[in-house]
């Protein structure tokens, strides 16, 4: 699990969605969570640069401990209670996606490959102060029905059960977050209706559905 966290990270920054240290991963490891030290740089992660914390931890207590785990674990924590089934999480700054929260977008499913990945729709979170629990609080309310947030001025956070799929979800989100920002320039985008949705899953046999 580390070794690919450590690979996702590469692949991240190589893509442009963050800069350096602007942004975290986790995933489980035994009966811990391996989440990226506080000020690790993405593109350079080794395993020197995971904290093991229990999934209960105390958020508080953690912040005071050495290494010092990300600033926002207790983002990390609360998803993964929200979401058991969870096995890898990204947060992190990517500009197309940035961009569209911050003129107040959410993101529809514009695609069947989206909403395959991502379901019917990538709610925007209004901005919450980073690193607090109230925003992991309401990060996790949020992530109980989807797979990722917007997080507004601020970033996205995308869950998966691999690291592999929580890293095509945020590709296909920052992807699709672009083709919605280049319609919005010229018109109002036709998303997905819900016909079309219920449509796909008539197809598929509800294959689709999946990804909430």
């Amino acid at each position: 699990m580390i070794e690919q966290l450590m690979q996702a990270g590469r692949e991240i920054v190589a893509a442009g969605m963050v800069k350096g240290w602007g942004g975290n991963l986790s995933g489980r490891y035994r009966d811990r969570i391996a989440i990226t030290r506080s000020g690790a740089d993405l593109g350079q992660l080794t395993r020197e640069e995971f904290v093991l914390v229990r999934p209960d931890a105390a958020v508080k207590r953690l912040r005071s401990r050495q290494p010092r785990p990300s600033s926002e674990v207790a983002m990390h924590l609360s998803a993964y209670e929200a979401r058991p089934e969870t096995q890898a999480i990204i947060h992190v700054h990517p500009p197309k996606a940035i961009s569209l929260g911050i003129l107040g977008y959410s993101l529809p499913a514009l695609t069947p490959d989206f909403y395959l990945h991502l379901g019917a729709e990538v709610p925007l979170l209004p901005f919450i102060t980073p690193t607090t629990d109230e925003l992991g609080t309401a990060v996790a309310e949020l992530l109980r029905l989807k797979t990722a947030v917007l997080l507004q001025n601020h970033g996205v956070i995308v869950i998966g059960n691999s690291v592999s799929q929580a890293l095509l979800r945020l590709a296909l989100l920052e992807e699709q977050a672009d083709i919605y920002l280049d319609a919005l320039a010229i018109g109002p985008p036709r998303a997905l209706s819900n016909q079309d949705m219920e449509n796909l899953d008539m197809v598929t046999g509800g294959k689709y559905k999946m990804a909430a």
